[in-house]
C-alpha cells in the first residue's frame, strides 16, 4: 500500500512540477515585456480556480497559485477575465477618467490603450519565452550530462520494409534524405516518423563510396520510450553498432548552438506534423493533452525511481529525462498557444493583424463573439486531445 502511495507521489508531482514550471516561465514572459512598458497587472496566477495561496506586491500585482495546476493567466488592468478579453465598461470608465479614485493616470496604464506594437509583443513574449526555455534547457542539458552520438549506420534490415525494397545493406551510412543532413540517428530518427510515404532521395556511404537510392517510409505502430502505441513512419533499420556510437560532452559555446539546433529540430518535425495533417497525410493522435502529459511524465518519473540502480544513478536520470520531456513540452506549449485561436496567443495576434491592416481595432461586439468561438473551439480541442490520450493509455497495456 506504501509502495503505491509513493508511485502515486512521485507520479502526479512530477506532472504537476513540470506543467507549472513552463506555465510559470510562459506568463512570465507576458508579465515582463507587459512590465517594461508601464503595463498595470492586476494578477499573474499559476492554475485556475480558488486560491490555495496569494500575496500583493509592491507594483500592485497579486500573485496566486490556485487549486487546478493545468495552466495560469496573467490579467492585465482592463482585462475582463484570464484570457484578457477587454472589459468594455471598465475600459470606458479608464477612458473617460471616471474610475473611483478619480486617477486618470491609469490610462496610460491600461494594456488595451497601448499602441498595437507594444500589445503585440507583450502577447508574443509568453510563446517566446517558452521557446527560449527550450533552448537553455537543452544547452544545460548537454553541458551536464554525457550524451552519445550514433551514426545512422545501418547493423539490421527488416525484411518485406522500405529499406530492404530500396537495396539498403547492413553496413551502409545513411548521410542524407532528400538533401536533409540525416547522418546522425537523432537527425535519422525525426525526420523519418513523420514522412510515411514520402518518396525520398538517398545519399548513403558504402565501402568508402556514396551511392544514391530511392526510399519511400512506411507507416507502422510502434511503443514509444514508455510503452504507448504511435502511428510513426520508418524505413525497417536498426541503426547502432558499439563502433559507432561515441560520447560528447560540450563547452558553454557548443551547448548553446547543440540547444539551438535540438530546438529548431523539434520546432520542424512538428511543423512537418502539423503540415501532413492538413493535407489529410496524419490523423493527428500524435498530439496529446494533459493526460498524455501527465501519463509520460508520470511514468518516466515512476520508472526512473523504480530502477534497481543507486539513488545518484537516479538522480541524475530524472534530471536529464525530466529536463529534456520539459523543454520539449515547452515547444508544445509554445506552439499551441500560437494557433489563431481568439483566446490563446495567435488569437490575439490576429485580431491585432486586423487592427494593423484596417487601421481600427475589432469592435468589441465582434471580439466577444470572436472569444466565445475560441473557448468552444478550445473546449472540442480538449475533448479530441483527451480521446486521443485515453487511447494512447490503454494502449501500454496491448
Amino acid at each position: 500500500m506504501l509502495s503505491l502511495l509513493f508511485t502515486a507521489l512521485v507520479f502526479i508531482t512530477s506532472f504537476i512540477v513540470i506543467l507549472s514550471f513552463l506555465v510559470f516561465f510562459h506568463e512570465l514572459g507576458h508579465y515582463s515585456v507587459a512590465r517594461f512598458f508601464g503595463v498595470a497587472v492586476e494578477r499573474f496566477s499559476i492554475g485556475f480556480g480558488k486560491p490555495i495561496a496569494k500575496w500583493k506586491a509592491k507594483s500592485g500585482t497579486e500573485w496566486v497559485v490556485s487549486r487546478i495546476p493545468l495552466g495560469g493567466y496573467v490579467k492585465f488592468l482592463g482585462d475582463a477575465g484570464a484570457a484578457s478579453n477587454p472589459d468594455a465598461e471598465r475600459l470606458e470608465e479608464i477612458k473617460t477618467g471616471l474610475t473611483e479614485d478619480g486617477n486618470a493616470d491609469l490610462l496610460q496604464d491600461c494594456f488595451h490603450f497601448k499602441p498595437l506594437w507594444q500589445r503585440a509583443l507583450v502577447v508574443f513574449a509568453g510563446p517566446i519565452a517558452n521557446f527560449l526555455l527550450a533552448i537553455v534547457i537543452f544547452s544545460i542539458l548537454a553541458m551536464t550530462v554525457s550524451e552519445y552520438e550514433t551514426d545512422s549506420v545501418v547493423i539490421s534490415v527488416a525484411p518485406g520494409l522500405a529499406a530492404e525494397a530500396a537495396g539498403i545493406e547492413i553496413g551502409d551510412h545513411i548521410l542524407t534524405l532528400n538533401g536533409a543532413n540525416v547522418s546522425k540517428s537523432e537527425q535519422l530518427i525525426p525526420y523519418v516518423v513523420v514522412r510515411s510515404g514520402v518518396e525520398m532521395n538517398a545519399t548513403l556511404k558504402r565501402a568508402g563510396k556514396v551511392i544514391s537510392l530511392v526510399v519511400t517510409p512506411t507507416r507502422q505502430s510502434r511503443k514509444d520510450f514508455i510503452g504507448g502505441n504511435m502511428d510513426v513512419g520508418t524505413l525497417g533499420v536498426t541503426i547502432g553498432g558499439e563502433e559507432n556510437v561515441r560520447s560528447v560532452k560540450y563547452g558553454p559555446i557548443a551547448a548553446v548552438k547543440k540547444g539551438t539546433e535540438r530546438f529548431t529540430g523539434t520546432i520542424s518535425t512538428t511543423a512537418t506534423y502539423i503540415g501532413r495533417i492538413f493535407k489529410g497525410k496524419e490523423n493527428g493522435r500524435a498530439f496529446g493533452g494533459p493526460v498524455r502529459i501527465a501519463t509520460i511524465t508520470g511514468k518516466t518519473a515512476v520508472d526512473i525511481v523504480g530502477a534497481d540502480v543507486g539513488w545518484k544513478q537516479k538522480l541524475i536520470a530524472l534530471y536529464a529525462s525530466l529536463f529534456s520531456l520539459a523543454a520539449a513540452i515547452s515547444i508544445g506549449l509554445g506552439v499551441a498557444n500560437l494557433m489563431p485561436i481568439p483566446a490563446l496567443d495567435g488569437g490575439h495576434l490576429l485580431y491585432y493583424g486586423y487592427e494593423a491592416i484596417a487601421g481600427r481595432p475589432l469592435s468589441e461586439r465582434k471580439q466577444e463573439y470572436g472569444f466565445r468561438i475560441g473557448f468552444a473551439l478550445i473546449l472540442t480541442l480538449l475533448i479530441y486531445l483527451t480521446i486521443n490520450d485515453f487511447g494512447y493509455v490503454r494502449s501500454m497495456t496491448s
